[in-house]
């Protein structure tokens, strides 16, 4: 199986949100913010894959001396990894696989909905 774009979005919210998933089911990256419409979303992975020699890559140390990675394109932040890296090296990995995955990988068509975890869901 190939890595998937999977749009989705929370129970307790309306925004729609990307993440890139790896051929074995890890996340990879996700959307830093999210948006209102499903299209919205899918036009934000279409300009990703589309410009992804463009972009701008992000490493942050964090408080925890813990590394983690942001890609930007004409200076907005697109993407993120999901999680934070150890060493430096593997930060800079865990992007450049972000960038090679996202060439090929496909869009999956479903809008998925998360509840998530420990948030109770918002009366509806």
């Amino acid at each position: 199986m190939p890595a998937t774009f999977q749009l989705y979005q929370f129970s307790d919210d309306d925004l729609v949100w990307w993440r890139l998933v790896s051929p074995n089911g890890r996340g990879v990256a996700r959307m830093p913010h999210g948006v209102d419409t499903f299209d919205e979303a899918r036009e934000a992975v279409d300009t990703i894959v589309a410009r992804v020699g463009d972009l701008t890559t992000v490493l942050r140390l964090t408080d925890a001396y813990r590394w983690q990675w942001q890609v930007q394109l004409d200076g907005v932040p697109v993407a993120q990894g999901i999680g934070d890296q150890d060493r430096r090296v593997r930060c800079e990995y865990a992007c450049r696989t972000f960038s090679t995955l996202a060439l090929t990988a496909a869009i999956d068509p479903a809008l998925v909905t998360f509840r998530r975890v420990g948030a109770p869901s918002r009366p509806r």
